[in-house]
C-alpha cells in the first residue's frame, strides 16, 4: 500500500476536507470487524434478539458491551464522515467526475440499507415500528405492492421471518459495499483527486501523496477517532432513541415514531407530502438527481449549484434543510410541505441567480 502511495501524484494544494475519504474508510474497517463479532452470538428470533442483545451481548460476553457500542456509534459517525465527504465533493464541484459520483452516490445508498436493517435487527419498540413504517413503503408501488410486501416480512405481520431476512440483507450487503468501494478508489485514481492525472503530472506543484498527504490523512483520521472514542466511552446513547431500550410490542405505538438524525431528512421529504407514492417518487428521483446521470438539459440548475459562486448558498441549503427536517416533526402535513417547497424554489431561483451572474 505504501508503495502504491509513493507513486500516487497529486498537488499540494489539497485542502484538508480531502482527508474525509480516508476516515470513511477507517469507519468502514470498524463496521466490517465489529459487526462479523456481533454477528457471530446474535440470533434473529423475535423472542430473543432483544434479550441476547442487552443481557447476553452487553453483560455475559467478554467485552461485548464495548463491541456493541463501537458498532452503534460507528454507524452514526459513518454517516457523519459520509455526510461531510459529499458535502466536501459538492463545495468543490466534484460530481463532474461522473463515474466516481455516481458509483459514490450508490455506495451511499447501499450504506442507508445496511444502517436501516442494522437498525431493525435491535428489535427495540422503535426497531419494530421502523420495519413497520419503512417496509409499509412498498404498498404505494400499484398491483404489486402488497404481495411485495408479504415477502418482505415473510407474512402479514413481523415476525421471526423478517428478522432472518433482515440478518441476512445486512450481513451480505457489506461485502457489496467494500467491493463497491474498491472500484470507487479505482476510478478516483484514475482521475486523480483535483483534475486529470496527465494535467496534475505537468504542474509544478506536484507532490507524491506519500508521507506529506497521507501522515495529515492519519492525523485527521486520529482526531475523528479521538471524537468518537469520547462517545463511546462517556456518553454511549446520547445518538441512539430512548423508545429502543423498550422491548419491542406490536400492540403499542410509540408516542413519536422518528428515525436515526442521518435518515432524518429523507422522513421529512416523504411526511411532507401527503400522498404516500408521489412522496416515495419524489425521494427517488431526488436520490437519482445525485447520480450526475440526467441529462444536461435537466439538470442545468446542479452545475449551477456547485459552482464557486453558489458555495454560500450551499450552506444555507444545508440549514434549510436541517431546520425543515425538524419541522416536519413537529407541524402537520401542509406545513411541512409548504417549508419544503419554499426552500426549493429559494434553492433553483438561488442557484440560476448565480449561473446568470457567473
Amino acid at each position: 500500500m505504501v508503495g502504491f502511495y509513493r507513486h500516487y501524484s497529486t498537488t499540494i494544494l489539497l485542502t484538508p476536507s480531502y482527508s474525509l475519504g480516508f476516515c470513511v474508510s477507517i469507519f468502514l474497517a470498524i463496521q466490517i470487524a465489529t459487526g462479523f463479532t456481533l454477528a457471530s452470538h446474535y440470533i434473529p428470533s423475535c423472542l430473543d434478539a432483544f434479550n441476547v442483545i442487552h443481557s447476553k451481548l452487553m453483560r455475559d460476553l467478554d467485552t461485548g458491551w464495548l463491541l456493541r457500542f463501537l458498532h452503534a456509534n460507528g454507524a452514526a459517525f459513518f454517516f457523519i464522515a459520509i455526510y461531510s465527504h459529499m458535502f466536501r465533493t459538492l463545495f468543490h464541484g466534484s460530481p463532474s467526475k461522473t463515474r466516481v459520483w455516481s458509483i459514490g452516490v450508490l455506495l451511499f445508498i447501499l450504506l442507508c440499507a445496511i444502517s436501516f436493517t442494522g437498525y431493525s435487527l435491535v428489535y427495540g419498540q422503535m426497531s419494530l415500528w421502523a420495519i413497520v413504517v419503512i417496509c409499509s413503503l412498498v404498498t404505494a408501488i400499484p398491483f404489486i405492492g402488497q404481495d411485495l410486501l408479504l415477502l418482505i416480512w415473510g407474512g402479514s405481520v413481523v415476525s421471526t421471518s423478517t428478522l432472518q431476512r433482515v440478518f441476512c440483507v445486512h450481513y451480505l450487503l457489506p461485502f457489496v459495499l467494500l467491493a463497491l468501494t474498491l472500484i470507487h478508489l479505482f476510478f478516483l485514481h484514475q482521475v486523480n483527486s483535483t483534475g486529470e492525472l496527465p494535467v496534475i503530472l505537468s504542474r509544478s506543484d506536484r507532490i507524491n501523496f506519500y508521507p506529506l498527504l497521507l501522515v495529515r490523512d492519519l492525523l485527521i483520521g486520529s482526531l475523528f477517532l479521538l471524537a468518537f472514542s469520547a462517545f463511546v466511552f462517556f456518553d454511549s446513547d446520547v445518538l441512539g432513541h430512548p423508545d429502543n431500550y423498550v422491548p419491542a410490542n406490536p400492540m403499542v405505538t410509540p408516542p413519536e415514531i422518528m428515525p436515526e438524525f442521518y435518515f432524518l431528512p429523507f422522513y421529512a421529504l416523504i411526511r411532507a407530502i401527503p400522498h404516500k407514492a408521489l412522496g416515495i417518487v419524489v425521494l427517488v428521483f431526488v436520490l437519482f438527481s445525485l447520480t450526475n446521470l440526467l441529462p444536461s438539459n435537466l439538470h442545468w440548475w446542479s452545475f449551477a449549484f456547485v459552482s464557486p459562486l453558489s458555495r454560500a448558498f450551499l450552506f444555507l441549503f444545508l440549514l434549510d434543510l436541517v431546520l425543515a427536517s425538524k419541522l416536519c416533526l413537529l407541524v402537520n402535513h401542509s406545513e411541512s410541505m409548504y417549508s419544503l417547497l419554499l426552500i426549493t424554489v429559494f434553492g433553483i431561483f438561488s442557484s440560476h441567480f448565480f449561473s446568470s451572474n457567473s
